[in-house]
């Protein structure tokens, strides 16, 4: 008997934590933690901010709006999805529709609630937000560069969203561009990556409607945009660690990427933007840890 509900027992915690990783991976949660969550508290650090439960809030607010827009995108996008990348939670079964829809009120709801008790104008970006990413995929992904254009500006709110919250908002302008032309390239090269599933549903992105040669060109002049201007925050200020950071976190994942993704666009493009990755998450690092130090101390 012992032995019979210790299998029981173990039985049930793999279910259990298999469907914990399925509600991950519909949130994207390394997404949510490492790009938006991030991005915003390093905007809230890079102007000025010092509390700790601030920071934690500017935090969680978007990080929660984010997974309920990528929760719901994965619900309109379950169709495309079942031809595309099947393992996903919703077209391999393991979370229904439903409860997708439900996840992202929860989490809008939390996210924006959570943003109202920051500020009200920290509230309304957050349900502007949660609205825009509804729109975007229920309609506007569809017109593949404006969607490709709402996500980078979405991405690069979250850095003016934590700048909000901070005593000198102004310093978050260039980390917030910094992170639309990463973001904007990434999604750009995302739709050679889904360009056979998209291409039968009508998302005209840049690879279906101009080609996959197009698209990539394109990707590659703004993630090569971001390299050229790498260097600028050192004229204002930013130190030696932003730059060594930039440079071998950055500009050499992104060169590396675009040489890699050039040979076999369409097969080489998945792992090319899980890639481009890890300068969204440097360049952050770099702007929070290489900031000028009245930036981050105060007065």
């Amino acid at each position: 008997m012992p032995i019979t509900n210790s299998l029981i027992l173990h039985a049930y915690l793999a279910l259990s934590m298999g469907r914990l990783a399925s509600w991950l991976r519909l949130a994207r949660a390394g997404n949510c933690l490492i790009i938006i969550a991030l991005a915003s508290a390093s905007g809230y650090m890079i102007c000025g901010g010092r509390d700790p439960a601030t920071l934690f809030l500017v935090a969680a607010a978007p990080a929660l709006v984010a997974a309920g827009g990528n929760a719901i995108n994965d619900y309109f996008d379950r169709e495309i999805d079942a031809v595309n990348k099947p393992w996903r939670p919703i077209p391999s079964g393991a979370i229904s529709p439903r409860a997708a829809l439900f996840f992202t009120m929860a989490t809008y709801a939390v996210g924006i609630v959570i943003g109202f008790t920051l500020s009200p104008i920290l509230g309304v970006a957050a349900a502007v937000a949660a609205a825009v990413l509804y729109a975007y995929s229920a309609w506007i992904k569809k017109g593949g560069l404006s969607g490709n254009l709402v996500i980078a500006a979405l991405s690069a709110a979250s850095v003016a969203y934590g700048s909000l919250a901070a005593p000198d908002p102004g310093r978050g302008i260039i980390p917030a561009i910094y992170a639309f032309l990463l973001i904007l390239g990434r999604e750009i090269l995302k739709g050679v990556e889904d360009v056979v599933g998209d291409a039968r549903h009508g998302v005209a992105t840049i690879a279906v409607k101009r080609g996959v040669e197009t698209a990539l060109k394109t990707a590659a002049a703004l993630l090569l945009g971001v390299v050229a201007i790498s260097p600028l925050p050192l004229l204002i200020g930013y130190g030696a660690l932003y730059g060594l950071l930039a440079a071998v976190g950055v500009d050499v994942p992104v060169v590396a990427t675009l040489l890699y993704v050039r040979k076999d666009p369409v097969q080489r493009a998945w792992r090319a933007t899980r890639v481009l990755k890890i300068p969204l998450f440097t360049g952050l690092l770099a702007f929070l840890l290489g900031a000028p130090e009245v930036a981050l101390l105060g007065p």
